[in-house]
């Protein structure tokens, strides 16, 4: 089966061959022939990572009447950076298209750019759903000829709170465009909209989600001593240093906290979280596409819309709270067609769990056998920072900004003296350079700082 014998033209079939796409999915076998033949509204049901993007760009791009300079078809996303991916996947299959246009509108980004940007000629809009009511509000754009409405990832855009924004978009939309509603899970209110919204007569795909992660991604727990969880992480990193991935924690803290700990380490991480802003979410991402950062530690939340092809592992350090969320987790790997690991950090009280994940999702999980390296004697240091009591500080809240900040445990934080404009204290020779790497550059008080483990310099202000 090739795109051509699904109905795809050949000014498009050669903008995917150029981007190294000759064979369709499940998903886009299903899809794509139903969109070019049919009006009717669609649900597809398929886990990321199983192509489901081009399923529904594909088809909409060769039905885009580029003489007509109005938005054709909307696409809502839950995230900027699926929003950007989605946008990006439109401009390079529209290649050899004459001028059709996509544009994507998001929050975190001026508006005031997006407003004009849109005033251009637009046919595609790929949008974050508080983001186009606010464009709706400003009468920057038109849905008045709208032929296509599609929800990529509903389940997602529910879980973070969409729901009353999608009612309200969904509302202002004229009944007669053809509505397309793509997701991996079928929680409570992604039925409501199917029934509120979608024709009676929609037509139902369902990739299995199973069967698609059984032929693609290799479960595996570990069972970890307690007390000793970092250690048997970095042996799992150690093992595939050369490797992408992802590790999931269950709260921002944890995510950061992780990341911390990494610091130095010889895989490189940086954490993607709630509390970071755009910029700084933007760069982290940067630096884990072009090969700077070997691993993300993330949240569920912070981790949604991220689409990174050619992932090697999935790594659960906490185990999620929900079936679906592994789901979504796991689905970030064995993509395109490649393997993947998933691997759970258990402890040995949490088997059950395991077997509970088994069974809701018909897969087998392997035991994973790693041991880290016995840790050598490590001697302590002082190290000295140009910090005190001038600077707000106390013996408390200084180990409390030490564990916070530097990604130290509590007990190796011994000896801590604080005076007017200088502290100090002692850990062991390990953690030199992971508090440098976490502190470095960091302002209190409007001082830079410094570190330094000569005490005679310290006394004298030179770091």
């Amino acid at each position: 089966m090739t795109f051509s014998d699904l109905g795809i033209n050949e000014n498009i079939v050669q903008a995917l061959q150029e981007n190294r796409i000759t064979e369709p999915s499940d998903i886009q076998i299903q899809t794509i022939p139903h969109i070019l033949k049919n009006a009717t509204d669609l649900v597809a049901v398929a886990q990321t990572g199983t192509g489901k993007t081009a399923a529904f760009c594909l088809p909409i791009l060769q039905t885009i009447d580029p003489k007509l300079s109005k938005i054709q078809a909307l696409v809502l996303v839950p995230t900027r950076e699926l929003g950007q991916q989605v946008a990006r996947e439109f401009f390079l299959f529209s290649k050899h298209l004459s001028r059709v246009f996509a544009e994507a509108v998001y929050g975190g980004a001026p508006i005031e750019d997006q407003i004009q940007k849109l005033k251009r000629a637009t046919h595609v809009v790929v949008a974050t759903p508080g983001r186009l009511l606010d464009l709706l509000d400003r009468n920057a754009l038109s849905l008045q000829d709208l032929k296509y409405l599609v929800l990529d990832e509903a389940d997602e855009m529910m879980n973070m709170g969409f729901k009353a924004e999608i009612d309200l978009i969904l509302k202002s939309c004229n009944n007669r465009i053809t509505k397309m509603l793509f997701t991996a899970t079928m929680p409570g209110e992604v039925k409501q909209i199917i029934s509120d919204y979608l024709r009676q007569d929609f037509v139902e795909i369902k990739i299995n989600a199973e069967e698609f992660i059984n032929q693609k991604i290799e479960h595996q727990y570990l069972i970890y001593k307690q007390g000793h969880k970092l250690e048997f992480l970095k042996a799992f990193l150690s093992e595939h240093q050369n490797q992408r991935g992802i590790v999931f924690c269950r709260t921002k803290i944890a995510a950061k906290r992780l990341a911390k700990q990494l610091a130095g380490f010889e895989v490189v991480a940086d954490a993607l979280h709630g509390n970071l802003n755009q910029e700084m979410r933007d760069k982290v991402m940067r630096g884990f596409r072009k090969g700077r950062i070997n691993l993300l530690v993330a949240t569920d939340i912070a981790a949604r819309g991220i689409d990174i092809k050619e992932l090697d592992y999935i790594i659960h350090y906490h185990l999620p709270e929900k079936t679906e969320q592994y789901t979504h987790r796991s689905g970030r790997t064995a993509r395109a067609g490649k393997s993947g690991v998933s691997v759970c950090f258990v402890k040995s009280d949490q088997i059950e769990e395991i077997k509970n994940l088994e069974m809701e999702l018909n897969i087998k999980f392997l035991v994973l056998n790693i041991e880290p390296k016995p840790e050598k004697f490590s001697a302590p240091i002082t190290i000295f920072m140009n910090i005190g009591f001038s600077q707000g500080f106390t013996k408390g809240n200084l180990r409390e900004f030490l564990i916070e900040e530097a990604g130290l445990n509590m007990d190796d934080i011994q000896n801590i003296v604080v005076e007017d404009n200088r502290s100090y204290f002692d850990v062991p020779q390990k953690y030199e350079q992971q508090i440098y790497l976490n502190l470095k550059g960091f302002k209190i008080a409007h001082r830079n700082l410094k570190f330094t483990l000569n005490a005679v310099n310290s006394k004298r202000n030179i770091y």
